[in-house]
């Protein structure tokens, strides 16, 4: 490859790993100003009572359901992307505007469910569509020669055309595969770095609230155990209970009956626990201050009545993320076991409860304990490394005991 080719390719990938920041930044502001419009400003203009409720949650299941209707089984998510790229080595992404827009209608209309599925599923179809631009450039470079360079810069960001699918027998040969991620390397840190200064530059907040200070002793450590032992039973009441609620919402027909379902849930979550709303992220910050004022019983149910709202957003087809709606419960009944034990540090007790609670609810060890880790200060981190590495141990003996029983 010449040296001008590859220049032409890096700037092509910068320029395209940009516009995928921005359409995934666009979709975070887009979802806070929808949330904002139907939830705070409408309300203040019309006179807040529970028939704006019924209203708001109406129109939005007919709208998800008509969306559904006309579109399929709408959002994808990551996991399908992902699952769907492992199999064919492509993805279908010309859906990926129509993921987000029903998306959208689920987040905005008050689903307890996170943004972070419909986002991530769409920046791996992008991220695909983006790789089979590239690669129609670098294998038509000579085509592109000829064309001046308006029309070029046209047929580089154009949603459609100009496109070249992966095939196995034009892949890469294996020495040039290291120079390959490195290229792919580049443009997802462009596009991290581009989403977060456009973050700052409309002054969206901080996805990541911390949650206080610490002052945990080595003789608190004790609580890790108690935790690791209660937290998989936790995980498995979870797991069957949303299997449960699935079966039975499998049961109403699709699209309407079940949408609309789905829509007096958040209903009557609108009316009676407002705070549970939506993925949980914008009142993350306000657990601490909450927690204050609300006795450790409380929180938990609160916590608990949080992923019921999820699993029942989800099984009645508000599809969306679960790692916030999660996290929030997870850090929020762990505000409560720790007003049961005021002699521990409370935030130790948070985080090793948060940790734990999330491992088995997330059934993905790293991604929960990372997550986590984000929302504690630096001196808890060796805590919550701990417990993951405890409860990695403890997963890896049940799986051999398993094998040799």
């Amino acid at each position: 490859m010449q040296t001008r080719q590859l220049g032409g390719l890096v700037l092509a990938s910068l320029l395209l790993s940009s516009l995928i920041a921005l359409v995934s930044g666009g979709f975070i502001v887009l979802e806070g100003h929808l949330i904002t419009l139907i939830w705070e400003v409408l309300p203040q203009a019309l006179t807040h009572a529970w028939w704006y409720d019924l209203a708001v949650c109406l129109i939005g299941g007919l709208l998800l359901a008509w969306l559904k209707g006309q579109w399929g089984p709408l959002p994808a998510t990551a996991h399908q992307a992902m699952a769907e790229l492992k199999q064919t080595q492509t993805v279908d992404y010309r859906a990926t505007f129509k993921n987000l827009a029903v998306a959208l209608v689920s987040l905005a209309f008050g689903a307890g469910v996170g943004p972070e599925a419909a986002l991530l599923g769409a920046v791996v179809s992008l991220s695909v569509w983006q790789a089979d631009r590239l690669r129609y450039f670098y294998f038509q470079h000579a085509t592109l020669k000829t064309v001046a360079w308006p029309r070029r810069l046209w047929w580089l960001v154009a949603p459609t055309g100009h496109l070249q699918r992966y095939r196995s027998e034009r892949a890469l040969p294996a020495a040039q595969l290291g120079a390959k991620k490195k290229f792919y390397a580049l443009f997802i840190v462009n596009g991290l770095v581009t989403f977060t200064i456009l973050m700052r530059l409309i002054g969206h907040p901080s996805f990541i609230t911390k949650m206080g200070a610490s002052h945990w002793h080595w003789s608190q450590l004790w609580i890790i155990l108690p935790v690791l032992l209660v937290a998989p039973l936790a995980g498995w009441l979870y797991h069957q209970g949303s299997r449960g609620i699935h079966r039975l919402a499998q049961r109403l027909p699709q699209y309407l009956p079940q949408t609309l379902v789905g829509a007096g849930v958040i209903f009557l979550f609108a009316v009676l626990l407002p705070r549970l709303l939506f993925s949980g992220q914008t009142v993350m910050a306000l657990i601490p201050q909450v927690s204050d004022h609300q006795s450790g019983y409380l929180l938990m149910t609160a916590a608990v009545l949080k992923l019921v709202f999820l699993q029942l957003c989800l099984g009645t087809g508000w599809i969306g993320g679960d790692i916030f709606p999660i996290a929030f419960s997870t850090i929020l009944f762990g505000f409560g076991v720790a007003q049961l034990l005021p002699q521990l540090d409370g935030l130790l007790v948070v985080a090793v409860v948060a940790t734990g609670l999330a491992i088995n609810l997330l059934n993905n060890l790293w991604v929960a304990g990372i997550f986590i880790a984000l929302f504690f200060p630096l001196n808890l981190w060796p805590v919550i490394l701990l417990v993951l590495v405890l409860q990695w141990l403890g997963q890896r003996a049940s799986r051999h005991f398993q094998k040799t029983a």
